[in-house]
């Protein structure tokens, strides 16, 4: 918390635990000292507050609720759920209670709870912008895009500056395939937010269903810049890459991936495609291999690994040693000559990746 904030906060707690010593029975001090509690994340006090308050008064919703709240900030979601759902039983008008219930049933992927529940809340509060947003979440879940859009819609015009839901808004244009008015949507949300990197990434990843490559490129390019350290945009910038045949920045994306994460099986197998499309059969059958370790069900890469040219190329003993990363290599290891002209081609390959990385 900032200072001024901590300040409140104890002043704030001082107010209702005096209150509390004094009348034991003031169930709305104890209320508010668990509500107190909460904004300052600490979380276990605020649920010993809300139990005593249900102890004078286990019809009191708002300490259900607020106990329900604070189990979920400790992850305890199936507590938390019954909390929420004795609040709406309760008051069934309470719609902080129909809110919580419909955004954890979405977290959980419970999604026709979530629709039920948020679909409620929103008969009660139909302003309520972040209810229109979850309920359009678990409309694209199902795939029911008119239903999404109409209701995100709605959420970005009680929150213009509601970036999630532009975002939800896009990916139910591009379901709907309304390629160029989802483009437009994520305009809307970089203009709102420019540093979003999946933005920028869900927008490179329709341009490429446009086959509009360069805009792909370079809004991939955009999502690295923001967010370096995550796998996953250079992986699609690799595939980017290779939409446009440019397979040395190919490589050095898959490769940059990763470096970040070596268990990335979707990215070995693009780092296979780009190898082979650069004539390194061994290189290709390496990451091909290491693809179905990884995820043994990936047809593409069987199919590719099955074709006899390459499985003729894998009888050569040199690549079974380059199965070891090129960077576990040491000198003097092995003699043999196969496998030092090997151990020179995968150098000479991870330095051409390095000078054309993005």
């Amino acid at each position: 918390m900032k200072s001024e904030d901590t300040d409140r906060f104890y002043e704030q707690l001082e107010t209702y635990l005096k209150a509390v010593e004094n009348n034991p029975k003031d169930i709305w001090s104890l209320i508010r000292l668990g509500y107190t509690y909460t904004r300052a994340n600490k979380f276990r006090d605020a649920i010993e507050a809300y139990k005593q308050a249900l102890e004078l008064d286990p019809s009191m919703y708002l300490a259900h609720y607020g106990l329900g709240y604070s189990y979920m900030k400790q992850k305890h979601i199936n507590e938390a759920i019954n909390c929420f759902k004795r609040a709406m039983e309760l008051n069934p008008n309470y719609t902080q209670a129909y809110y919580r219930l419909g955004y954890l049933a979405c977290e959980q992927q419970r999604y026709e709870d979530a629709i039920d529940y948020l679909s409620r809340l929103i008969a009660l509060e139909d302003k309520h912008a972040k209810g229109c947003f979850c309920l359009g979440k678990a409309y694209n879940a199902m795939e029911r895009w008119d239903d999404a859009i109409n209701i995100l819609r709605k959420a970005v015009d009680i929150k213009p500056d509601f970036e999630f839901a532009w975002y939800q808004l896009s990916l139910a244009y591009a379901g709907k395939k309304q390629f160029y008015q989802a483009l437009e949507t994520l305009k809307q949300v970089s203009r709102i937010k420019p540093r979003l990197e999946y933005i920028y990434d869900q927008m490179g990843r329709i341009y490429l269903k446009l086959r509009k490559v360069p805009d792909a490129i370079e809004m991939h390019k955009k999502a690295v810049e923001i967010a370096p350290k995550l796998a996953y945009l250079w992986k699609n910038l690799g595939v980017a890459y290779l939409r446009d045949n440019k397979y040395w920045e190919a490589v050095a994306s898959f490769n940059k991936s990763l470096d970040i994460n070596r268990n990335n099986g979707t990215s070995h197998y693009y780092l296979g495609c780009a190898y082979r499309s650069l004539g390194e059969q061994q290189l290709s059958i390496k990451h091909l291999k290491e693809t179905l370790r990884l995820l043994p069900n990936h047809q593409k890469a069987k199919l590719m690994l099955d074709e006899p040219g390459d499985m003729q190329q894998d009888a050569n003993p040199a690549s079974k040693q380059v199965r070891e990363e090129p960077q576990g290599f040491k000198a003097g290891q092995k003699e043999d000559s196969d496998y030092e002209d090997m151990t020179e081609k995968v150098k000479s390959l991870r330095e051409k990746w390095k000078e054309n990385s993005p």
